[in-house]
């Protein structure tokens, strides 16, 4: 199926499996909630054609499957913008989490999971585009080259990993509903500002212990 599937598309775009495999991985990421495993088609090219390098291929679907990807990023941008009453608090949200955002999307982004839980959010928060690519070409390679690495090592044993189902589309779509409802609900500026003044307590705390052992310290040698 994967081999008739390839070979149409070879068809259209004259027998070069670099473009499909560009191709096939922009497509395989644009449809948010519903992920499509494009790395099976990656897989049976990379088999197919011994001849083109690993990097190369990871190159190449890493950045049609971030191009792809970055649908979900819009779809929570363009969601931001309907929920405009809010900006505040997704802005509270985006200082709160600080650099994690970038850890987070990478992680996602190199593991075989549905990663709109993610990335719809982060277009939710407004967070940096760039960094967001850079998370999303990133990951998207590490996960290519290690998976097309072990297909060309076992020559297969990878379609329940990448398969994916109506089911975890469902789940992660209702994983992204909950944390918009979060992000609504929650006042993210109370809980920055309150997570500074519990930082500066524990600042203001440990100023007082040093001293205090300075103290007795002191009194000590005295």
């Amino acid at each position: 199926m994967a081999f008739d599937i390839i070979g149409a598309i070879m068809v259209l775009v004259g027998g070069n499996p670099i473009l499909v495999v560009f191709l096939v991985s922009i497509i395989g990421n644009m449809i948010p909630f519903f992920p499509v495993p494009y790395l099976l088609f990656v897989i049976t090219i990379a088999s197919g054609f011994p001849g083109l390098g690993l990097f190369q291929i990871a190159a190449v679907s890493a950045l049609g499957a971030s191009i792809g990807k970055f649908v979900s990023y819009a779809v929570g941008y363009g969601a931001r913008r309907a929920l405009s009453g809010r900006a505040a608090r997704f802005d509270s949200f985006r200082k709160l989490v600080g650099g994690s955002s970038f850890l987070l999307a990478l992680v996602f982004a190199a593991l075989p999971l549905p990663d709109d839980i993610v990335f719809v959010p982060l277009g939710i928060i407004k967070y940096s585009p760039i960094k967001t690519f850079i998370a999303l070409y990133s990951g998207k390679f590490v996960l290519t080259i290690l998976i097309t690495y072990a297909a060309r090592s076992s020559q297969g044993g990878l379609e329940d990993i990448l398969g994916g189902g109506l089911y975890v589309s469902i789940l992660s779509a209702i994983v992204v509903i909950l944390v918009a409802i979060l992000l609504m609900r929650v006042d993210w500026e109370e809980v920055l500002v309150e997570g500074r003044r519990g930082m500066t307590r524990r600042l203001l705390r440990g100023i007082l212990r040093r001293n205090d052992r300075s103290k007795k310290q002191s009194d000590l040698s005295g």
